[in-house]
């Protein structure tokens, strides 16, 4: 016996979650990963990036392993129970109460955050294309955020994961396109001997400026990695039945797929957008292309992007919808949620997302605060700490060990980042104008 959410539709295949975890992890914020070796230069850079997707791709890993776990209402059976959601994993190790405050508010912050970055980058992605077809065009980047709101109003309508297969599997197809021609197009560019800058040192900032800039650039890495808070809700798809004993061998599979393009893509953009411009390469490496005989290639990769946010954005946002529409539910006698009362529920949804990145664009430094605040502690820190509680390793083992250092170390990093993007939010805010151009 198999216990779990029985409305769910378990009918995906290890090919489906990989796409689905693709969508989630390889987002628009690798186009802004070279100029964290701005600030860090090359050895922090790729040691940073290295650290990142090592400790990303095993608390993946810790996550799905954690999906099932016995069923306690059936001691005398064999039974499974499965943990669909990422909130249902921490209340069974850490209890109801404290499951749901040690988790839901950072949840939340990286479902919601990375829907709003992914607003202004798609919205921004839009505009420069909107501009490339007709250069004189006078409407603001605000109008653009609300044109892709709008489609996302259409996208929300879909009800769950697996009426979203299509559109994850065309934005992941876009996310790694736009990655091999950011790729290509640095590569491209061979800049003469003393012509780029790559020492950080020797570009004039004042010492907060530099200790900021570290701060923020750490977890402007860390923004890359949200695809965790969707694990569970991914995993959940996978059937389990005669022929497959258990979801946990296809999830690890599928990770493993995930983070090997990933890790392709992570540091190969880096690495030659770097390369390509060095400390005055652009928060969004595409930016630096915007210009000149190639900008037709940038405006066509500007249209990859915004395909891509446009289904990455639903993956986010959809276990919010699920969380708000089961919240209702158990506070209706019939214990579900009508078709108007969950439009409207996901309509405000967006139209709240599509408001805020309309005040808040900036890009960079949203990167970096979403980063500390939500996707550190659910994708780096919560993962081992759970696995600590509940498998319990014994102490001073290695599995201990490694798992508490994850803990203090990625905590750490979530303190140090949360300064450094605030600052660079107050310093953004000084000169933007509501409703600018």
């Amino acid at each position: 016996m198999v216990v779990g959410d029985a409305r769910l539709k378990r009918h995906s295949g290890w090919s489906e979650v990989v796409y689905h975890s693709i969508t989630g992890m390889l987002g628009a914020g690798v186009l802004g990963l070279p100029s964290v070796f701005s600030h860090l230069g090359w050895a922090g850079g790729i040691i940073m990036l290295v650290f990142s997707l090592w400790v990303s791709w095993y608390t993946y890993l810790l996550l799905a392993r954690m999906h099932e776990v016995p069923d306690l209402d059936n001691k005398a059976g064999n039974g499974v129970r499965r943990l669909d959601r990422y909130d249902q994993l921490s209340c069974y190790v850490l209890g109801p109460r404290k499951g749901k405050l040690a988790l839901l508010p950072f949840q939340l912050i990286v479902l919601i955050g990375v829907a709003i970055t992914y607003t202004v980058v798609g919205g921004d992605s839009l505009r420069a294309f909107a501009h490339f077809i007709t250069p004189n065009l006078a409407m603001g980047k605000w109008s653009f955020y609300i044109i892709f709101g709008a489609v996302q109003l259409m996208l929300s309508m879909l009800p769950t994961f697996n009426e979203l297969s299509m559109v994850s599997l065309l934005g992941a197809v876009m996310s790694v396109a736009y990655c091999v021609i950011a790729i290509v197009m640095s590569a491209r560019v061979h800049p003469a001997k003393g012509t780029v800058n790559y020492a950080p040192e020797a570009v004039e900032r004042t010492p907060i400026e530099r200790t900021m800039g570290i701060f923020n650039a750490l977890t402007t890495v860390l923004f890359a990695y949200g695809g965790h808070n969707m694990a569970l809700e991914i995993q959940a798809t996978l059937p389990i039945n005669e022929q497959h004993k258990s979801s946990v061998p296809r999830m690890e599979r599928a990770v493993h797929m995930t983070f090997v393009v990933t890790a392709l893509a992570y540091l190969l953009v880096s690495i030659f957008g770097f390369y390509a411009f060095g400390t005055s390469v652009a928060d969004n490496v595409l930016l630096t292309f915007s210009h000149g005989p190639t900008s037709w290639v940038v405006a066509m990769t500007d249209m990859f992007v915004v395909v891509h946010v446009l289904a990455a954005y639903q993956v986010y946002i959809n276990p919010v919808f699920i969380m708000c529409e089961a919240s209702l539910a158990r506070r209706t006698r019939g214990g579900s949620v009508n078709v108007i009362v969950q439009t409207l529920l996901r309509m405000s949804l967006v139209v709240g997302v599509t408001v805020v990145a309309v005040l808040i664009p900036f890009f960079g430094s949203l990167m970096g605060l979403f980063g500390a605040i939500g996707i550190t502690p659910t994708t780096f820190t919560l993962p081992p700490l759970l696995w600590l509680m509940l498998k319990q390793p014994a102490k001073w083992s290695f599995d201990w060990c490694q798992n508490w250092f994850l803990v203090i170390i990625t905590g750490l990093m979530g303190v140090l980042g949360t300064i450094g993007a605030l600052y660079g939010i107050i310093n953004a805010a000084s000169t933007y104008h509501l409703f600018a151009n």
